[in-house]
This record gives structure tokens, sequence and C-alpha cells, in this order.
């Protein structure tokens, strides 16, 4: 735990960080919406929308493709003023260097996101909107993981090197639980690039679509599997070793939710699936969300899909920071650092 001598960081820090996050999953989901309703090019420039500057442009007057495109436009620069905020209040409050680099490293991704997407409309590229679609949540994890490593219980959190913690002796924090949850959260972001392949492949004007769209639906699959199995393991070994879980057992509620939204996506898109050859045969391979129900359905499972990567992510945090991972003692000026990490 910190020494008396030791301030406390400021709070503003934490505050702005789940501000961010709460306004990242939002955008998000409204992104995974412009996909599945085909509005990604409502506009044909950027920075302005049809001529008028973003901020000023009549959003709540304008209809169609244009009031879906400009709205996620819109989360885009609420995210990018949090985190603004957030990088300001960790340099005005925050003692640890290394959280301030990690809101530096947010601030450099989510300008790096507004970029993409912008040139995405530009050069009106799919390809770009399959990558814009791949790094989004990506960034959702990143903002969700400075929420523990702000928080005061981060500071009073037990490791190896807190003994006389109380939950020292309660917690079964290991490597091997480590390794698992990073795992977890590997093979849970890589089911989403596989998912976005199968929402953008069919729309990639290319010979080689309906091919593509085949193998991404069986590594879909697959990973579905893998995802699963690795999210149950991890919620029973954080449940039975009293190890941060809330966030693992509301991974596994979310696996299960997101299992259902899998089903109800593909019968809702392609009808109840005919095995063999004819599964995810070239006939029926285009990827389009026909009506509003089943544009929601399809982006609530991307958003699920992504708050999955983002828990996962936070489990594996909490469970470093209990195993003292990388431990105080090992890095240069282990006095000071220890009592800022402890």
């Amino acid at each position: 735990m910190p020494s008396a001598s030791t301030p406390l960081p400021s709070r503003w820090p934490h505050r702005w960080a789940w501000a961010l996050a709460c306004a990242t999953f939002p955008l998000v989901w409204w992104g995974g919406f412009v996909t599945a309703t085909g509005s990604g090019m409502a506009f044909k420039d950027w920075l302005t929308s049809d001529g008028v500057f973003m901020p000023i442009y009549p959003w709540l007057s304008s209809t169609g493709d244009k009031f879906i495109e400009h709205g996620h436009r819109l989360l885009g620069m609420l995210a990018g003023m949090l985190t603004i905020a957030l990088v300001v209040s960790l340099y005005l409050g925050e003692p640890r260097r290394w959280v301030r680099r990690y809101g530096v490293a947010l601030l450099i991704g989510v300008i790096a996101q507004g970029v993409l997407g912008g040139m995405r409309v530009v050069l009106d590229e799919r390809l770009l909107a399959l990558i814009h679609g791949c790094t989004g949540p990506l960034f959702f994890a990143a903002a969700a993981g400075m929420i523990p490593v702000t928080s005061r219980r981060w500071l009073a959190e037990s490791t190896p090197a807190d003994e006389s913690s109380p939950s020292a002796t309660t917690s079964m924090a290991t490597p091997k639980l480590l390794r698992l949850a990073i795992l977890t959260a590997v093979l849970a972001y890589l089911q989403l690039v596989v998912g976005a392949v199968v929402r953008h492949s069919p729309l990639m004007l290319t010979e080689g679509a309906p091919r593509i769209f085949q193998i991404a639906v069986y590594f879909h699959l697959l990973l579905a599997a893998a995802v699963t199995f690795h999210v149950l393991l991890l919620a029973h070994k954080c449940f039975w070793g009293r190890v941060c879980r809330t966030p693992a057992l509301s991974l596994a509620l979310l696996i299960g939710l997101q299992l259902l939204l899998g089903v109800s996506t593909w019968m809702m898109k392609y009808g109840f699936p005919q095995w063999a050859a004819r599964f995810v045969g070239e006939t029926g391979h285009f990827n389009r969300a026909d009506d509003l129900a089943s544009a929601v359905i399809v982006t609530a499972h991307g958003a699920v899909g992504s708050l999955i990567v983002a828990l996962a992510v936070v489990v594996a945090l909490r469970v470093g920071r209990q195993i003292g991972f990388p431990h105080p003692a090992s890095r240069p000026s282990s006095v000071r650092i220890a009592g800022v990490l402890a």
C-alpha cells in the first residue's frame, strides 16, 4: 500500500477514464451501425459534412444515412475531447510516469483512429473501413484499461510484496492466470477482426470476395468456440481464486449473450444454415443488413464482442497487478517505484 509520504493521485484521471470508456462504447456500437446500414459514404468530405464544419452541422435536422454517419462523427469528436481531458488530468495529478505515457498513447490512438476514418471517406476505400472497424475496439479496450489503472483500488491492491495486506492471503492470482487472461483477450480480439472480415468482405468488389467470406466464416466459428472455452475457464478460475470476480463473471454472462446474438445474426441475415457443402456457398455470400431490426442485431453482436475484449483486458490488468508484474524490486529505483505502485 502507499506509504504515508507518498501522495495519492488525483481522483480526476479516474473520472475522466470512466467518461472516456463510457463514450467510446457507444462510438464503437454506432460505428458498427454505420457499416450495417451502409452509411459510411453519406458524406464525401471529411472535417466538414457537406461543406459544413462538423461541430455546427445541423445533425438533428438530418435524416437517414447522413444522420447515422454524422452521429458517428460527433461521438468520435467527443471521445477525442475526453481523451485530451484525461491526458491533461494525468499530467496535473498523476505521479506515475508510465500512466501518463499510457494516456499519451491513448491520445495518439484516438487521433490515428479519427484520421483513419476520415481517409476512409476521402479515398472511399473499403479496406480502410475494415481496418477502422478493427482498431476501434482496440482503442476501446485500451481506454477501459485506464479505469483500473487510475483507481484507488489499484494502489491498495495486494501484491506478493504486500504480505501484510488482508487480501494477500486470500487472492490466488498467479502468472498462469495472467497468461490465461491475456490469451483470452487476444483470442477475443482476433474473433472481432475475423468478424469484421465477415462483414466487410462481401462489400469488396473483388473476385475473391466470396471465397474470403467462406474462409472468414469458418475461422469465426472456430474462434467462437475457443473464446467461449477460455472465457468460461477464466471466469471459473477467477471466481474460485477470489480474483476480480465481478469482471470475470460479467465476461461469462457476456459470452452467453454473444453466442445468442451470433446465432440471431446468422438467422436474420442468411436463414437456417445448410450443413456440408452449401453451408456458406458463394451464391448467398452477400452480407448486408436488410432492415433496421437486423442492423441492430448485427451491430449489437459486434458491440458485445468489443465489450468482451475490454473486460478481458481489465481482468488481465487486475491479475497482473495482484501478482506484482513487473515486480517493483526487479526495477531501478525500487523504493520510489514500490511506493508509487504498491
